[in-house]
């Protein structure tokens, strides 16, 4: 029986042992992916010279110098609103602090303005907001939400969560975002996608295999029925004969929605806007 009890605490010793040690990988795994390779591509801030800014300043200058796309800052020239021009361009040339905060955790984390909130001037129902900053061990997958009105979205946040409406303050922060906005369609057009997700995409759950069954956008009635944050974005504009996956795949990333030629940016920030440039 000694010899036994022996043989069993050596097998013990050796488990716990390996648990620790396994415990011991997993977090410095974890630490260095969420927090080194996850950053080692910081958010924008331009490396180029800051202009004075007038209302004749041609528009690809303006949005190289605020992240204001060329449309809207026709827009906001013709209406009268260039001061707000001049903000955006306070703001866009701001190195503001990070704030690398958990959004599960352990798993996945998002970047934050630590000192700042920037200013949204041109939503509308249907607009697509996008970041970057939201990470899972290193890969960049970000976020993806649908625009209702100025002061709401329809989104899928995370596992666990059923998709919901949520406040637009909360992408106010995020280290970098752009407001994307389907090429060629109208106001009415955008509030009919906007209309369909408060009727149908709300209160779905989350799964990261969206797109994966037999058909990559299966009736909303079906059953199994789920979404995740860009696969919502899609699905919804897809309704309505858009397909916005830049790639074509089954997995419809945040970074397929943003790189589709289907989509005009209204406003970025903390992203280049030399990469979108026609």
């Amino acid at each position: 029986m000694g010899m036994l009890k022996k043989k069993w605490i050596r097998i013990s010793v050796k488990v716990v042992a390996t648990l620790l040690i396994a415990i011991i990988v997993f977090t410095g795994v974890n630490h260095f992916t969420q927090h080194v390779v996850a950053h080692i591509k910081k958010p924008f801030t331009p490396d180029y010279a800051k202009v004075e800014l007038t209302e004749e300043t041609d528009l690809n200058t303006i949005f190289l110098q605020t992240g204001i796309g060329e449309n809207t800052a026709r827009k906001m020239i013709a209406s009268g609103r260039f001061d707000e021009i001049l903000e955006a361009q306070e703001l866009f040339f701001i190195n503001d602090e990070i704030a690398c905060e958990p959004l599960i955790k352990w798993f996945t984390r998002e970047d934050r303005l630590e000192n700042e909130l920037v200013e949204f001037y041109d939503l509308q129902p249907g607009d697509i907001l996008v970041t970057l900053s939201t990470h899972t061990w290193g890969w960049r997958h970000g976020h993806a939400a649908i625009v209702i009105d100025e002061f709401t979205t329809v989104e899928s946040i995370s596992m666990g969560v059923n998709s919901s409406k949520g406040d637009i303050r909360f992408w106010q922060d995020y280290s970098n975002f752009a407001v994307l906005r389907v090429k060629d369609t109208t106001y009415e057009q955008g509030k009919q996608v906007a209309d369909f997700c408060e009727r149908s995409l709300l209160d779905k759950p989350y799964s990261l295999l969206s797109g994966f069954g037999i058909h990559k956008a299966p009736d909303v009635t079906s059953n199994n029925f789920a979404l995740h944050c860009s696969y919502l974005a899609w699905y919804a504009w897809n309704e309505f004969d858009i397909d916005l996956d830049s790639d074509g795949g089954r997995l419809v990333t945040s970074y397929d929605i943003l790189h589709s030629d289907k989509v005009e940016i209204v406003q970025l920030y903390g992203m280049d806007p030399r990469e979108f440039l026609q």
